[in-house]
């Protein structure tokens, strides 16, 4: 791992104060909003992949599912618009969150109706 890197990756951690964004536990890896994989490295380029602004931390592989966007082609170029934007940094940070967060809940919400509740 390259110094630049490095200091990326502690940078994501101080701002989230070394907090999971799932959960708020410790965090202690990073997810990928959009998927560290050859597909996808193939389609948005290294340049989206490893930015920064396509981090968050987390506790868990089940918090770093659940950050993932999956094959979710039009939130995946939907984030990746925004990282190409001329936005601020902050509210590209913002709109990004916004974008994980939904899918989170949906994520989340889809999991709760697939449960079987036994008396």
């Amino acid at each position: 791992m390259k110094q630049t890197e490095i200091d990326q990756l502690e940078a994501m951690y101080l701002h989230y104060d070394f907090k999971c964004f799932v959960t708020g536990n410790q965090a202690t890896q990073r997810a990928h909003i959009i998927g560290d994989t050859i597909p996808n490295r193939k389609l948005y380029g290294d340049r989206i992949i490893d930015n920064p602004l396509n981090w968050l931390p987390v506790d868990t592989l089940e918090s770093n599912a659940l950050v993932d966007l999956g094959k979710k082609d039009l939130l995946n170029e939907r984030v990746t618009l925004i990282i190409d934007s001329l936005m601020d940094v902050a509210d590209k940070r913002s709109e990004i969150e916004l974008i994980v967060r939904v899918n989170i809940a949906e994520k989340q919400a889809k999991s709760d109706t697939g449960k079987v509740l036994h008396a």
